[in-house]
């Protein structure tokens, strides 16, 4: 009974806060500002490849032309979103994921700071309150960034992972692992990328001040190599496309100040249409918003009652902050963290300020712990009651500033195109008309149309034509003789033709990548000036190609000899070949 009661409790506090919710599900038809668009169109390309195709692609035709979905992080293939997708419009299984996600992490977050601080109900209650209705994750879900708001697992995914290094347990490392496969398949890459960061020096402190250090690191290493092995099926594949590619990102010209930390954490307004510019900021000021509240403000001065074992982690805060602050002296951190392959990806510190907020919310509630420890038994119920009271005025005032323009989101309507597609496979243009967001692809692919618009800062080189351009010859055409063909048969991984004639080269207006295979023919798909070719040297009664997911692993250029057509075919490409 009494874990009923303190999970009725938490319940309390999150129907509370969310109990004006309701109004982001009142259409299905307007777009989201910023970047909401982005990963509609993710989200809605699998929902078509599954109810047009009954397939489950891995290469999205309708992208940059042409795009491997598993090595994209943005796909949020096999999550939980994707599941919604097939069952809602894809902008509402966005909006229910953000819920769902958000109720199952304050799950997770209480049981696992309970279990790993061994702290009442009511802090426990305490600590999730004050990280979970923080500004940061709102402000993602206002600016549309669907790929960081499961930072809100990133507390029990830190908890779980120590209590392991503690104790023998079957079933916290599933747990460990569940959240892992949560982060990676919805594409949080900067959660992954902090909880390393913390993970390395949290492990370090807790194998240190083990009564066993050997065993406890045994059991890290176990667990380490666990998760490991899971982020390795997405994770390595994403690496070495993203960095084969290029990525290309504009970071923040100008550091941080210590005058900023105000406005970001404790500030009058951190909505993005309303915030007030920074000192010195470049990027967009949904990145800086993270309002936390004006109870965790007065209980600043708590910090300083951090008991010995806490004042590693208060150290760890600081650090973090430093992070955060950008590169803002000779002996910054972040110059250390932009020499390693993932960090230097963090293209804006300031969100390391979800870690920010984990720590100091940690250290906040393990203090007010201490003070009720303190406190006559006499008292405690007092001080409970006390502690309750401020919890709802916490709740009202981080309602009140996160949330109170979740209305403004979604009012953009999908521009008018007057291109029309009569073919079952995408037709390649150039763009579509602004609606007044980053991107513009959800409206493309809504017309079965693709568009030469890459949004993860990508460096990709377009060399495929478009269809309102004079030298476009089709989305399949044969070369040199620059005769259109149509396939047979098309699925956005795999393509199939009829017949075709010997000493051709048939050519696919998408981009070459060598997870592309010829399954009933001697032909070999190649490189053609970075196109997807086929030459046909052999008469076949049909060509076949599919995209396979294994056959992508590999590292590649289009422009490498081992894949490129005229080196692969010598006697196939005469003098005159165009």
């Amino acid at each position: 009974m009494k874990h009923i009661r303190s999970s009725l409790g938490l319940l309390f506090f999150f129907v509370f806060y969310l109990w004006n919710f309701s109004i982001v599900f009142q259409s299905n038809d307007l777009l989201g500002r910023f970047d909401w668009d982005l990963y509609t169109f993710h989200v809605e390309f699998l929902r078509k490849s599954y109810l047009d195709f009954h397939s489950f692609p891995l290469w999205n035709p309708y992208y940059g032309a042409g795009f491997p979905v598993w090595e994209n992080p943005s796909s949020k293939l096999g999550s939980l979103t994707h599941l919604l997708a097939i069952l809602f419009p894809s902008l509402t299984a966005l909006k229910l994921s953000f819920v769902f996600y958000f109720v199952l992490a304050g799950g997770f977050n209480y049981h696992s700071f309970q279990l790993y601080n061994k702290s009442s109900k009511l802090i426990t209650i305490l600590f999730v309150c004050f990280f979970q209705f923080s500004g940061y994750f709102f402000q993602k879900f206002y600016a549309g960034h669907m790929n960081q708001v499961q930072g809100l697992f990133l507390p029990a995914f830190l908890f779980y992972f120590l209590y392991t290094i503690q104790n023998k347990s079957k079933c916290i490392p599933v747990l460990v692992i569940l959240i892992t496969y949560i982060l990676l398949s919805e594409g949080a890459i900067y959660t992954i990328t902090q909880a390393t960061f913390l993970l390395f020096f949290l492990c370090c402190w807790e194998i240190y001040h083990a009564s066993n250090p050997k065993e406890s690191f045994i059991r890290f290493s176990k667990i380490a190599l666990l998760v490991l092995v899971v982020l390795s099926f997405k994770w390595i594949p994403m690496f070495l496309f993203v960095h084969h590619v290029g990525r290309y990102f504009v970071p923040d010209q100008f550091p941080l100040s210590i005058s900023d930390l105000y406005p970001i954490f404790f500030g009058t307004s951190q909505h993005p249409l309303l915030s007030q510019s920074l000192s010195q900021m470049q990027y967009r000021y949904w990145e800086y918003g993270n309002y936390l509240g004006q109870i965790p403000l007065y209980l600043l001065p708590l910090l300083i009652l951090t008991k010995r074992k806490m004042i590693f982690i208060v150290g760890l805060l600081f650090l973090t902050i430093w992070i955060m602050f950008g590169n803002v002296d000779t002996v910054s951190p972040v110059k250390l963290l932009e020499q390693l392959p993932i960090y230097s990806q963090e293209r804006v510190y300031p969100r390391w300020s979800l870690s920010v907020v984990m720590l100091y919310t940690w250290c906040l509630a393990i203090n007010i712990k201490s003070l009720t420890e303190r406190t006559n038994p006499k008292f405690k119920i007092y001080l409970s009651i006390v502690i309750f009271v401020l919890l709802i005025l916490h709740t009202i005032d981080t309602r009140k500033m996160n949330t109170k323009y979740l209305d403004e989101i979604f009012v953009l309507q999908p521009p008018a195109h007057t291109i029309y597609n009569q073919e079952i496979y995408p037709i390649t243009i150039g763009s579509i008309s602004d609606y007044g967001s980053d991107s513009r692809m959800l409206p493309a692919l809504r017309a079965n149309l693709s568009i030469n618009d890459i949004y993860e800062n990508l460096t990709f080189t377009f060399l495929n034509v478009t269809y309102d351009s004079k030298d476009y010859h089709g989305e399949f055409f044969l070369s040199p003789s620059l005769q259109s063909v149509k396939p047979t048969n098309w699925e956005p991984d795999r393509f199939s033709f009829g017949p075709l004639p010997q000493g051709q080269l048939l050519v696919i207006n998408q981009k070459f990548h060598p997870g592309f295979k010829a399954i009933n023919t001697e032909n070999q798909a190649c490189s053609w000036n970075g196109y997807l070719a086929v030459p046909i040297q052999l008469n076949s009664e049909s060509i076949k190609l599919k995209y396979s997911l294994l056959d992508s692993f590999r590292l590649y250029s289009p422009w490498e000899k081992s894949y490129n057509c005229s080196v692969l075919f010598p006697r196939f490409f005469g003098p005159n070949w165009n």
